[in-house]
């Protein structure tokens, strides 16, 4: 099967990767060929600094957004590991690229790099492409207001707690995913009884705080106010949650995987002098969502 190749990480599948996709299945169509996304199970840079990036999705996440947002249904998910690190750059086109995977054009951004110590650029896969009768884009960066789109912009907006910037720039929510947890509980004993995510590991980190949010579970959603951090007022000293309130559900989840899709800041998390004057606020809390969310 001839495939077109878009090449990256794709970390979030960010309204800029979206052009490579774009692009990927224009010429596709007009090739005849299949669209396909070559992306890695690791960041490059967290195999080669030994630093991990935290990262906007994961690997599933990444596949589920290219598929549903861009039509491209096949994503193939290599290894990067010791041996995709060290092989020299013209290897990496010749025997991944063009003999395993039929490439017969290539996609990839402005600052894509490959191969041994990234020393393939895209001028030299453009130039090396050319040489074997392959065709070949490279695609400028995307722009909102004269500010680049990059993962590692989006991530800093996260780390912000800006979500409505981030979804912006991603071209779609800031969503976290998890099995929902049994708590202690203590959510219903204040007459707001909440579902529970251990903050996914490696991810990045979303400013801890209280925020507007849908919750989705198999095809439904809700409204919801969901608490980032370490719940100083009942739990102090427990490890870091995803803590959802769903407004309109009375259910029991555990064991469910759920999306947590961030939709605006309300305030930052601190500790309470007793749990009423908690759940006095958490009940201004689920106000200041309604009118966000518009319920």
């Amino acid at each position: 099967m001839d495939r077109v190749l878009a090449l990256g990480f794709f970390d979030g599948v960010h309204i800029g990767h979206g052009q490579l996709f774009k692009a990927a299945n224009h010429q596709a169509a007009r090739m005849g060929a299949a669209a396909c996304v070559l992306t890695y199970d690791t960041h490059p840079k967290t195999m080669i600094t030994g630093r991990p990036v935290p990262l906007l999705c994961s690997t599933e996440e990444r596949t589920g957004y290219i598929r549903e947002h861009y039509r491209i249904p096949e994503v193939i998910v290599d290894p990067f590991d010791e041996e995709t690190a060290r092989i020299p750059w013209r290897d990496y086109i010749e025997q991944v690229l063009l003999s395993r995977l039929n490439a017969v054009f290539l996609v990839a951004g402005y600052d894509y790099t490959f191969g041994d110590q990234g020393e393939g650029t895209p001028e030299l896969l453009k130039g090396y492409c050319a040489g074997r009768n392959v065709g070949c884009a490279v695609i400028p960066p995307k722009r909102i207001g004269g500010v680049r789109v990059s993962s590692t912009y989006i991530r800093g907006l996260v780390a912000e707690g800006d979500m409505e910037r981030a979804a912006q720039f991603l071209g779609h929510r800031y969503r976290l995913s998890g099995t929902v947890e049994r708590g202690r509980g203590l959510g219903r004993q204040f007459g707001f009884p909440t579902v529970n995510l251990p903050l996914p590991p490696g991810r990045q980190t979303p400013e801890w705080g209280v925020y507007a949010a849908l919750v989705s579970w198999k095809g439904q959603t809700w409204p919801a106010v969901t608490n980032v951090g370490f719940r100083p007022t009942v739990e102090p000293g427990g490890a870091p949650t995803v803590e959802s309130t769903l407004l309109g559900f009375d259910g029991d989840l555990y064991g469910e995987l759920i999306h947590v899709d961030f939709v605006r800041f309300i305030r930052p998390e601190r500790r309470f002098a007793s749990p009423a004057e908690l759940t006095a606020q958490v009940r201004r809390d689920v106000e200041e969502a309604k009118k966000i969310l518009e319920i």
